[in-house]
């Protein structure tokens, strides 16, 4: 296969994977409102609520996919970004998804943790799509964990979000950790999903000198981690 045959192909599946993204948000959203006129004041507040949130959902997926068709257009400058306001950010974002689907997030960040060298509106859409991949698949009863530490040799922050949800086989997981951020790879074990978001924080990752990863949990679960670099610039004139 020659590269304009790669490319075509790649296209292709990113389209079919970009619309069964949207196709569930867009039933539902179909599915809320037959059921708006039917229910009482109570009821039509939770289900205006829902499709408020389910409305933004497609909409992040619609933001990201145009932020990673634009990735080459030289727009995202990387510089020093601080992780805790970006945390604080997207939890405030993700929060009321969260309690809707009856869901809580976790934060454990490093105390000495210095800047890294991102952009601040991909960062936020990697994480994003970690946080919405997670929602759809966590146990109830456990929070999903979002951390942040430093690598071992100090060059880098490790950003991981983990789930509790359903185990996958070996195999599977083998698959979805060769293509992890390279291809769209959907997983079967989990079926709400086409693997577009993880496809899309990978680019995300790669555009800012990281690398998406992951950990299959044996209990069930796995762990997507992206290692973006530090800051050493900023850190030095912090310590001085």
């Amino acid at each position: 296969m020659n590269s304009v045959e790669g490319d075509s192909d790649l296209a292709q599946s990113s389209l079919i994977a970009a619309a069964h993204e949207l196709k569930s948000p867009l039933v539902l959203l179909r599915q809320l409102s037959f059921h708006m006129g039917e229910a009482d004041s109570l009821n039509q507040a939770e289900i205006a609520q829902r499709v408020r949130l389910t409305s933004e959902r497609a909409l992040r997926l619609v933001d990201n996919l145009t932020k990673t068709a634009r990735l080459d257009d030289a727009m995202f400058q990387l510089e020093p970004v601080q992780l805790r306001g970006v945390f604080s950010e997207i939890l405030e974002e993700m929060s009321p998804l969260a309690r809707a689907m009856n869901q809580k997030f976790s934060l454990k960040v490093a105390k000495s943790m210095p800047a890294i060298v991102a952009n601040r509106d991909l960062l936020s859409g990697l994480l994003v799509n970690l946080l919405d991949n997670s929602l759809q698949y966590n146990s109830a009863e456990r929070a999903i964990e979002i951390s942040a530490r430093i690598s071992r040799h100090r060059t880098e922050a490790i950003v991981a979000v983990r789930d509790h949800g359903a185990a996958i086989d070996l195999a599977e997981f083998r698959r979805l950790n060769d293509s992890l951020g390279r291809q769209i790879q959907p997983i079967s074990a989990r079926p709400l999903s086409s693997g577009l978001g993880l496809f899309i924080a990978g680019e995300f990752a790669r555009a800012m000198k990281g690398q998406l990863s992951v950990v299959r949990h044996r209990a069930g679960g796995l762990t997507f981690s992206a290692s973006l670099p530090i800051s050493h610039q900023l850190s030095l004139l912090e310590a001085g």
